[in-house]
């Protein structure tokens, strides 16, 4: 076998012991993981209960929501490189279709009942708010994330 044909083995061992490896987190993007997951309970809870509280939360935390979205963004595009953005939009659809299934199968009535507390708690957070409560999540949801050495 030459050098250049060894030299190509080796790259595509590489490439495929990288495109193998289990993919880690930040901690920004655990944080980011757990508020774009809360954006999608949101949006199909407010949906399936008739509710505005996915649009009230937008309008008063569009700017957070975007830089957590930024943050994943980002996240594919270190694990993949390959249209980042697609990717976040899929892992979006994904969430959102996992949460419709499973809410799916609870009579609307209980759904909503259940959930009026947490349709009333969107509704009232603000930037700040938010953002506590996201971090609280994502220290608590920390160990169920393959973490990154930083």
């Amino acid at each position: 076998m030459t050098r250049s044909g060894i030299a190509a083995l080796i790259l595509l061992g590489a490439v495929a012991t990288a495109s193998a490896a289990p993919h880690c987190y930040k901690a920004s993007e655990i944080e980011a993981d757990q508020a774009v997951r809360y954006q999608a309970k949101l949006m199909v809870l407010s949906d399936s209960c008739r509710s505005n509280s996915y649009s009230e939360f937008l309008h008063r935390n569009a700017e957070v929501i975007r830089t957590y979205q930024h943050q994943l963004i980002d996240y594919f595009r270190r694990i993949n490189g390959h249209r980042p953005e697609d990717a976040f939009d899929r892992f979006l659809t994904r969430i959102a279709n996992q949460i419709s299934l499973a809410t799916g199968q609870v009579p609307l009535d209980t759904l909503c009942g259940k959930s009026a507390d947490f349709l009333a708690q969107a509704v009232n957070f603000g930037k700040e708010e938010f953002r506590h409560f996201v971090a609280r999540q994502a220290a608590e949801e920390h160990k169920s994330y393959r973490s990154c050495a930083e």
